[in-house]
């Protein structure tokens, strides 16, 4: 029995020295632990102490039984133990409550602070209760280009110059800062005003159409001549839509009848006849007599974003010996304000065709325009326009323009852009007859990036912003550079639109014909967001996987997987649209190069009709609400989804 005691006397002599002492260590985070201990240790302080009134009555039941007397030392050890336990249980707990609030140690050494004297009341502040606060959200991602190891323009041996007044300069600063917005906001007016209608060249379609049989109808068409041997609407060759303002009808050249119909939609077309054609969408009647420039329109026009009643077109052939160049035309009296291009003199490249679709910067009234030679064009047009005397003139700097070289093109390969380009900010992107697909500041008009495609581009740029917030673009080549045998395969690409890095890429095998190319000619199709289609990117790629043949892939933007395909018959360069229902369904036209057009029901693939132009056909369309309009190389057309 004394041997036990002096084991536990033991036991919780430790226990009651190790509590206070680590406990005189710990912080506020910690306390809710010790004092668990502290509980506990008192529970066995109340069970020994339970336990010593228990023998001592066992002792003194014996002693009476046996008439001998109660051992001392052992009644000394259970009285000590208690009070021990007892003792050091009590310690342990004023310890722990004189801890201070915050969370610094007891025996942890503090800072002497001196409180000078006051006469206000010195306030104690204590701890405030602590609060629920939001998981904190990821920070928006900056949308700074740069260059990656991949997308180094040094590993494709890009030799880049800026020229500023007619001189190579070392570096540039532009004086007034180009900076695109969202590309909803690109039109100032209800319409389609360039190739693809806006900065990011992500939408043809303007409106909503009623789709009740899903099937298509020629309202009206018109023929075309021929200029050179040249006739009808080429590549890419769409036309643009625009619902005027009042004001700006009412100054126009307009005929009478026209000037005069509320809530007119104009279709605009620049063909190869070497005139740009005026319709009325509903009826297909003339709205002005055609202005005949004498050049060869091979590409879209551009209507000024804001409005204004001004037309940007090139010409993409040699006419009658005459070299291609940019125009700015007058849509107010027809006249051509200003012409540029013809006689450049830094080109790299002697084709001198404007296939491209301009772009103009608003807020900074600079037109941007890529050529066929190889040098991108940045032009201050110091517009004036006056609503109320009907007048409008352009007074243009001395263009602010870049060329390059590259390992390609000194290798043989062409050097030039003939795609339009997109614009996110003031970073450009553009693919290039080499196979090159460039990143380039605005501001600064130096390369950022570059990536390998590997093959001629032709087909748009386009732009998205990611579910992460990223920006990415789509691009994809045709087969000319790369064919065997004229066979081969080309790649659609998703790039990263920060680093140029590939982020997808979906190959196919096809075929080329010399000067009618195989690949991708046709800019794709970016589902509208809200729409049955808007995880989706549609592509036509030509000559898959036979001359005649094509392919129409509807892609995963997320993932690049192909959700759907669906065979053109023939193989096709026009570009495909959609319709949309105002509760978000699509239907994708898109016609083929021997004039068919099907509408598919965009989420399935599913073929619901056709109509037959019988007709060679490589232009794109446009849609505004239930119209589509179209040219082919013989004439133009209006039809309507019912």
């Amino acid at each position: 029995m004394k041997k036990a005691f002096s084991f536990l006397l033991a036991v919780f002599i430790v226990l009651g020295l190790i509590l206070p002492v680590s406990a005189a260590g710990i912080t506020s985070e910690d306390l809710a632990v010790v004092e668990k201990g502290l509980s506990a240790l008192r529970v066995i302080t109340a069970i020994i102490a339970a336990l010593v009134v228990l023998v001592v009555i066992l002792k003194i039941s014996a002693a009476v039984r046996h008439k001998k007397g109660i051992s001392g030392a052992v009644l000394a050890i259970a009285f000590v133990a208690l009070a021990a336990s007892l003792g050091l249980t009590l310690f342990a707990g004023s310890v722990i409550k004189s801890m201070p609030a915050d969370d610094v140690s007891v025996f942890a050494p503090t800072e002497t602070v001196v409180v000078p004297p006051a006469t206000d009341p010195v306030i104690l502040q204590t701890e405030p209760e602590p609060t629920e606060t939001e998981a904190p959200t990821e920070p928006p991602v900056v949308f700074a280009p740069a260059k990656s190891e991949s997308s180094d323009p040094a590993n494709f041996g890009i030799e880049w110059e800026i020229i500023e007044n007619g001189s190579i300069v070392d570096s540039y600063t532009r004086a007034d800062p180009i900076s695109f917005g969202d590309p909803g906001d690109y039109f100032a007016l209800p319409g389609i005003s360039t190739f693809r209608g806006n900065n990011y060249r992500n939408n043809a379609t303007y409106g909503t159409a009623t789709v009740t049989s899903g099937t298509l109808t020629k309202v009206w068409s018109h023929g075309i001549g021929r200029l050179d041997g040249w006739g009808g609407c080429a590549w890419t060759g769409q036309p643009l839509v625009v619902q005027w303002d009042e004001e700006t009808k009412a100054i126009m050249n307009l005929y009478k009848s026209k000037k005069a119909k509320e809530n007119l939609v104009e279709v605009i077309y620049a063909t190869l006849d070497g005139k740009i054609h005026f319709y009325d969408l509903d009826d297909g009647v003339e709205t002005r007599t055609p202005i005949n420039v004498g050049m060869n329109f091979k590409g879209a026009g551009t209507i000024d974003p804001r409005g204004y009643p001004l037309l940007y077109v090139g010409s993409g052939l040699y006419t009658n010996n005459k070299s291609p160049r940019m125009h700015v035309i007058s849509l107010i009296t027809g006249e051509v304000l200003y012409e540029y291009g013809q006689k450049e003199t830094f080109n790299e490249r002697r084709w001198m065709a404007f296939d491209s679709s301009p772009l103009v910067d608003a807020e900074t009234d600079t037109l941007i325009w890529p050529g066929e030679c190889g040098i991108l064009y940045t032009i201050k047009l110091n517009t004036v326009y006056d609503k109320e005397a009907g007048t409008i003139s352009v007074n243009p700097d001395t263009p602010v323009k870049t060329r390059y070289r590259s390992d390609y093109s000194k290798a043989g390969r062409y050097l030039g852009y003939e795609s339009s380009i997109s614009v996110v900010d003031n970073f450009l992107y553009v693919s290039e007859n080499g196979g090159l697909f460039q990143c380039i500041d605005l501001n600064t008009m130096e390369l950022v990036w570059a990536q390998d495609t590997k093959d001629d581009s032709n087909s748009s740029p386009v732009f998205e912003w990611g579910k992460d917030g990223n920006g990415y673009v789509y691009t994809a080549p045709s087969l000319h550079w790369t064919a065997k045998k004229d066979a081969g395969s080309v790649s659609i690409y998703k790039l990263n639109a920060q680093t140029g890095e590939i982020v997808w890429e979906i190959t196919r095998n096809c075929v080329t014909v010399k000067d009618v190319s195989g690949g991708v000619q046709a800019t794709p199709l970016m589902g509208k967001e809200g729409s049955d289609i808007e995880d989706l990117i549609i592509y036509i790629i030509a000559r898959v996987p036979k001359a005649y043949d094509g392919v129409m892939l509807a892609i995963n933007r997320e993932t690049g997987e192909v959700v759907w395909e669906v065979d053109t018959v023939n193989y096709a360069w026009s570009s495909p649209v959609a319709f949309y229902t105002e509760e978000g369904k699509s239907y994708i036209a898109f016609v083929n190069a021997s004039g068919k057009i099907r509408l598919v029901d965009g989420a399935s693939g599913q073929v619901l009709s056709s109509l037959g132009l019988n007709q060679t056909t490589e232009a794109s369309p446009v849609v505004f609400n239930n119209m589509m309009v179209l040219g082919t190389r013989e004439g133009i057309y209006g039809i309507k989804i019912s």
